[in-house]
């Protein structure tokens, strides 16, 4: 549902009533084969009116589940399709300083030229050749 904003748009649509909305939330939360807790939070969120906050609501719960869990999310940005193993050397080395398990994101970026760049935890580590040859005119330019 957090990746269908047709569908929130119809349920949050002023036009449908509350008892359909709350309906339809079981409907779909049934359909999908929720846990019987998480079908009657979906409703609970249609009753109160919160259908479009599911995504936060969503985002909100993941963060606390990894931190519960004692991992972290990085987006990893490669120059070019990175092999499997390229992507475990990266996620080695953010595991060893964050000191809990990586879950990444990877994503291809042509405009850094060569290497990688990662972001975890609001900081941004940079090793893109796009960077260091930016570095490199700034220094030279001097």
């Amino acid at each position: 549902m957090v990746e269908s904003p047709e569908l929130l748009d119809r349920l949050a649509s002023p036009e449908l009533s509350d008892q359909s909305r709350q309906e339809a939330m079981a409907k779909i939360a049934e359909r999908l084969n929720l846990s019987f807790p998480v079908r009657s939070f979906a409703v609970v969120i249609a009753r109160h009116g919160r259908i479009r906050e599911i995504g936060a609501i969503a985002e909100s719960y993941r963060d606390l589940l990894d931190q519960a869990m004692g991992r972290e999310r990085a987006t990893l940005t490669f120059a070019m399709q990175p092999s499997d193993a390229e992507v475990a050397r990266v996620i080695s080395g953010l595991e060893s300083i964050a000191k809990l398990k990586i879950i990444p994101t990877v994503k291809v970026d042509p405009a850094l030229l060569g290497g990688v760049t990662a972001e975890l935890g609001g900081k941004i580590y940079d090793g893109s050749l796009a960077t260091r040859l930016e570095e490199a005119k700034r220094r030279l330019a001097g």
